[in-house]
């Protein structure tokens, strides 16, 4: 019986450990100026999505390739208000593979999605002028590259004594899928604006 509850305690330590966290803003979030900011106006905002690959997880890219967001990618364009501040910074601050930063389910309502066409260019019209925050996540696929050692090559002196060693490499290539999020804050001045980004 001891074994057992040993066991038990062992298997839910490990499973606390892998559980991830999960933090909201603890700003009040006003709906009515969130609606207002996002009320029509005269300006607009766009672009185009793209990515880059990153040395993540060990992956080394190619040449750093520069990625276009595939047709019918959503983009999603948030008003900057006190709490999406406080979100913003709350998940620059904390958020890491085991701790996750959400919104409330009533501030998520409260945006703009525009999805990408064939060249990763998305458009956002009858904005009024404020401040702004666009995120999409981009999905590619690419290529990397690692070396393995796949033999070695030795040294000799005149008369045939071994001096050392030198491990030979070579490099094999292979594609993997990724997703990176891209975000960038936007700013419309006067009414009417224009603003073309690369996000």
């Amino acid at each position: 019986m001891k074994k057992i509850s040993t066991l038990l305690l062992l298997v839910f330590a490990f499973l606390f450990s892998q559980a991830q966290n999960t933090y909201y803003p603890q700003a009040f979030f006003d709906k009515k100026m969130a609606r207002e900011m996002l009320s029509f106006g005269n300006s607009t905002i766009e672009g185009v999505a793209s990515t880059k690959q990153k040395n993540n997880w060990g992956i080394k890219p190619l040449l750093g390739a520069k990625h276009y967001a595939p047709k019918g990618t959503v983009v999603m364009l948030f008003p900057v208000t006190p709490y999406f501040d406080e979100f913003y910074s709350m998940r620059r601050k904390y958020e890491n593979k085991k701790t996750t930063v959400y919104m409330s389910e009533d501030a998520f309502k409260y945006r703009l999605e525009a999805l990408t066409d064939d060249h990763g260019r998305f458009k956002f019209e009858k904005l009024k002028p404020g401040k702004y925050y666009l995120e999409t996540i981009v999905n590619f696929t690419a290529t990397a590259s690692y070396q393995e050692q796949t033999g070695r090559s030795d040294a000799y002196n005149v008369y045939g004594g071994y001096l050392y060693s030198t491990p030979i490499y070579q490099t094999f290539f292979y594609g993997y899928s990724a997703a990176n999020r891209e975000s960038k804050f936007v700013e419309i001045k006067a009414d009417g604006e224009i603003k073309e980004i690369n996000l």
